[in-house]
């Protein structure tokens, strides 16, 4: 999913972007980069790995300037290579340009290869490095009309952050997939991919970037414009069920608060089940119980001490280190768990690898019997717009029914949360559009890839 967070006129640019990222490090754990712009150049600092790898105190005071963008990355397009490291920065017909991408273009490799023809050299394998070669040979008058200009030939989900000297832009897709926010800090524009990022830097959140639009900041104001008419707003709904950090609002409402909601949901979906103690997959799970367990007067109880220093298992860029991650972040605690039938919440289950090494864990620590619920709906059809989900075969609902899967992954029982119910919570009486393709197959007209078409490895 990938995480931009960018900031102007301050003169802590760099160590403001640095925080911001460090507080979305939840969603990427590839690499991380930041750009800063001087006046007249801009100064870059990418790195593989984690934000506080990447970044020391020494590469901080490097990237002079008074307006930052900064990337951190989860490899769905292009491989896991430092030349895919964001930010990218062009230096073309239009001079310097960077560029910060969450989401994916599924019009990336059509788009990529009518460039190549005509001269293009890309620099990258990454999809996010189309637009600037889009922007760098049809051009408008200005930046943002070049923008406005190249956006339009693109499909798919997209947060971008461009920062050229003396202009930092934000634009978000016309169906406003992946997120974007704009928030204040005194005199200071920020603009991040969740609340929490501005937050903690110290800002206000003002509002999000609708879909559709662009926001240009220059010399210390900001001036809105529609690159493109808004479509039916179909935010990603993985994004409260996953991604998302608890303290980011959403859709009017904390992350948390609608986790747990989705929790009693659960609990009322599922009332008279039968269990011991109640209990979640650490730690996006752990909210789900809570509420489960209110809603249906079962014990909460911890069943595995969880590793914090182990990254996001679903976010490692293979599935043997996610397998790997899984494993070493989860240790059962045995006095809790012995003789006991346990209810265990996850967030989703994908592949159903970890689900089936979750359950084996609890078995061999003493567990009487294992019910394994899902807090969202069987996932049963790629993601093109940004999970790195590629193919049906992958997901184990889609080809397997219900009871195929409880006995694949060794459940006593399985039961997964309706997507009625999750929209139903997820959004409000004025906001109840979301994506929902993953479970329900159905993709907004020609923004799914082609057949054959080549999407590769989903989403930035």
């Amino acid at each position: 999913m990938c995480g931009i967070f960018g900031i102007t006129g301050t003169r802590d640019a760099s160590r403001l972007a640095y925080v911001g990222l460090f507080t979305l490090q939840h969603r990427g754990q590839e690499s991380a980069g930041i750009v800063t712009d001087d006046g007249s150049r801009l100064l870059q600092h990418t790195g593989m790995g984690l934000v506080n790898e990447v970044f020391n105190n020494e590469a901080l005071q490097r990237l002079e300037g008074t307006s930052a963008i900064g990337h951190i990355r989860y490899s769905t397009a292009g491989s896991s290579h430092i030349t895919n490291a964001q930010p990218l920065v062009l230096n073309s017909s239009l001079g310097l340009v960077a560029v910060a991408h969450n989401g994916n273009l599924t019009n990336a490799d059509e788009v990529k290869a009518r460039l190549q023809k005509a001269g293009a050299i890309f620099q990258s394998s990454s999809d996010s490095e189309v637009i600037l070669h889009l922007a760098a040979r049809y051009r408008g008058r200005t930046l943002e009309e070049t923008l406005a200009k190249n956006l339009t030939k693109l499909t798919g989900a997209y947060s971008f952050l461009f920062m050229a000297p003396g202009k930092v832009i934000g634009a978000r897709d016309p169906y406003g997939y992946r997120p974007l926010v704009l928030g204040r800090l005194g005199r200071s524009y920020i603009l991040a991919s969740e609340t929490c990022a501005i937050e903690v830097a110290g800002g206000e959140v003002v509002r999000e970037i609708e879909p559709g639009e662009m926001v240009a900041i220059s010399g210390g104001k900001l001036k809105s414009l529609r690159f493109a008419k808004p479509k039916k707003f179909t935010r990603c709904i993985f994004e409260q069920v996953y991604f998302a950090r608890p303290d980011s609002v959403v859709a009017g409402r904390t992350v948390h608060k609608v986790r747990y909601e989705i929790g009693a949901m659960l609990a009322r979906e599922l009332r008279g089940i039968k269990a011991d103690i109640v209990s979640g997959v650490p730690d996006s799970g752990t909210v789900y119980a809570l509420g489960f367990s209110k809603e249906s007067g079962i014990p909460y109880q911890g069943v595995f001490m969880r590793n914090h220093y182990t990254g996001r298992s679903f976010i490692q860029p293979d599935q043997r280190l996610r397998e790997f991650t899984a494993h070493l972040k989860l240790s059962p605690i045995r006095d809790v768990i012995k003789g006991k039938t346990i209810l265990i919440i996850d967030d989703s289950i994908v592949r159903g690898t970890t689900s089936r090494k979750i359950v084996s864990n609890l078995k061999k620590a003493g567990a009487g019997k294992v019910i394994m619920a899902s807090a969202s709906p069987p996932i049963i059809s790629p993601c093109y717009f940004g999970i790195d989900i590629p193919t049906k075969r992958e997901l184990i609902a889609s080809r397997l029914s219900v009871e195929r899967v409880r006995r694949y992954i060794g459940a006593d029982g399985l039961h997964y949360l309706t997507l009625p119910s999750l929209i139903d919570v997820c959004g409000n009486r004025s906001d109840r559009d979301f994506c929902v393709s993953c479970f329900s197959g159905k993709y907004n007209a020609g923004e799914a890839p082609r057949a054959g078409a080549g999407a590769g490895r989903m989403g930035l």
